[in-house]
């Protein structure tokens, strides 16, 4: 019987050795997949947050004035470019261009000015400015505005005997 005995203890030593060997294999790449799964999770997660942290900071959000009158359903927005400037000292001058939202006819006569002025409704409306010196260098950004509807509840009702 030991004739037969040693070669399966070497044979079943053989199997076990590779099973351990493949479980610690097995289970350390699929350890460092899941980090580096959840590496570039994270990763996303920062990028996620400095981009809406960077949108945040490149728009406006204003709610139309509740004030007793159910006709008035616009709010005046002022735009200010008034901080841009060129590093040379140019003289600059300013585009503004609506890309997004309903149209605001206004724009078109503030095209050269640094503050844009229009009056919206309820609605998300983008803008693009462009800021260009006399040597013609032109950089641009964009901002955009959520107006929110005008407040409004219910109004309360009491029932009395």
């Amino acid at each position: 019987m030991s004739q037969i005995e040693t070669p399966l203890t070497a044979i079943l030593i053989s199997v076990c050795l590779t099973l351990f060997t493949y479980s610690v294999v097995n289970g350390n790449a699929e350890r460092i997949e899941k980090e580096a799964s959840d590496k570039a999770l994270a990763e996303q997660m920062v990028l996620d947050a400095k981009r809406d942290s960077s949108i945040a900071a490149r728009s406006l959000d204003v709610t139309i004035r509740h004030d007793n009158d159910p006709e008035t359903y616009t709010r005046s927005i002022a735009l200010f470019a008034s901080s841009s400037y060129d590093p040379e000292r140019d003289t600059v001058e300013y585009y503004w261009e609506q890309f997004s939202g309903n149209n605001v006819a206004e724009i078109k006569d503030s095209r050269e000015e640094s503050v844009l002025n229009f009056v919206a409704e309820a609605g998300n409306y983008g803008f693009k400015l462009t800021v260009t010196d006399n040597y013609g260098e032109s950089c641009a950004d964009t901002h955009w505005v959520n107006v929110a509807p005008e407040p409004n509840t219910c109004p309360v009702v009491i029932i009395k005997n």
